[in-house]
């Protein structure tokens, strides 16, 4: 059995804790990879079809699968902008609202989902926690003929002066 957390305290992120992110940001790259290829399903259309088909009878579908979309082509452009931007749908809050709660402007978190703005540390910790989610910073060092090796830890708070 463990002890219990002192307040204040962290503990060091297992080894699978850090690796985390990073399995999932694969595991997105590659289904979207798979989604490009228009497999054919089973009963015989293509999910394209299948999407289209239901796009066409449902507005809500048709409104989700165009923000996925677009948050698809943000994540070429900044992979931030649209973690930040897809959270915000799935949450179901306004840029207005995050910005709010984030002590920020709406043009600010406008301009940070567009993809063409980078936040400092304190506010892209400030608008994660609005958004329910923590900062992490990680690190890899490229070795020869070795898998990366890679450390992943909690962004520190830092004072904004």
């Amino acid at each position: 059995m463990s002890r219990p957390e002192r307040p204040g305290k962290t503990r060091p992120l297992r080894a699978d804790e850090r690796l985390e992110p990073f399995i999932k940001t694969d595991k997105l790259m590659r289904m979207a990879r798979q989604s490009e290829s228009r497999s054919v399903s089973p009963i015989g259309s293509t999910a394209a079809q299948a999407s289209d088909h239901w796009a066409a009878r449902s507005d809500e579908y048709r409104a989700a699968r165009d923000e996925y979309r677009a948050i698809r082509a943000l994540r070429e452009k900044n992979w931030i902008a649209a973690h930040i931007r897809e959270r915000r749908y799935e949450l179901e809050l306004t840029q207005q609202e995050v910005a709010e709660r984030a002590g920020t402007s709406h043009s600010f978190v406008s301009k940070l989902e567009s993809g063409d703005h980078i936040p400092t540390i304190p506010v892209l910790q400030r608008i994660l926690r609005v958004l329910d989610e923590e900062l992490l910073i990680g690190i890899e060092r490229q070795v020869p003929d070795e898998e990366p090796e890679r450390e992943v830890a909690r962004a520190p708070e830092l004072a904004v002066s």
